[in-house]
């Protein structure tokens, strides 16, 4: 099958990016495609462990949970990451291929993908 790159810029509930992320991902899935998703700036806060639930708003955290469930690999911008100050709260290995990484990741991911899609 094919292998979809995701590369995602912006950061979780300021807009519906997050969730159309983690839909376009399972719907790749689900599909049997590989996906590919590079979490660069305010991204990498979705995938930070802890997020408060709350009825009738989008759980960004356990949606990105799910497509790490289902074989998602997920690389989050290592420097992001500590510029923000949030590398300790970031989802673990734990929960799936979820590493820090930095921009070679990314042209590793860009190079080996058939489609990238841009979501900022």
């Amino acid at each position: 099958m094919a292998r979809l790159g995701i590369l995602f810029f912006d950061g979780p509930y300021q807009t519906q990016a997050s969730e159309t992320v983690v839909k376009l991902a399972n719907a790749a899935l689900d599909k049997g495609h590989d996906v590919h998703i590079f979490c660069y700036m305010d991204a990498v806060n979705a995938l930070l462990e802890n997020q408060k639930k709350i009825e009738g708003i989008f759980n960004i955290e356990e949606g990105f949970k799910e497509i790490l469930s289902k074989g998602a690999v997920i690389r989050l911008c290592n420097l992001c990451l500590l510029v923000r100050g949030t590398i300790k709260n970031c989802m673990k290995k734990e929960h799936g291929d979820v590493k820090r990484a930095g921009t070679p990741d990314l042209a590793k991911i860009i190079e080996e993908t058939d489609r990238l899609v841009v979501i900022c």
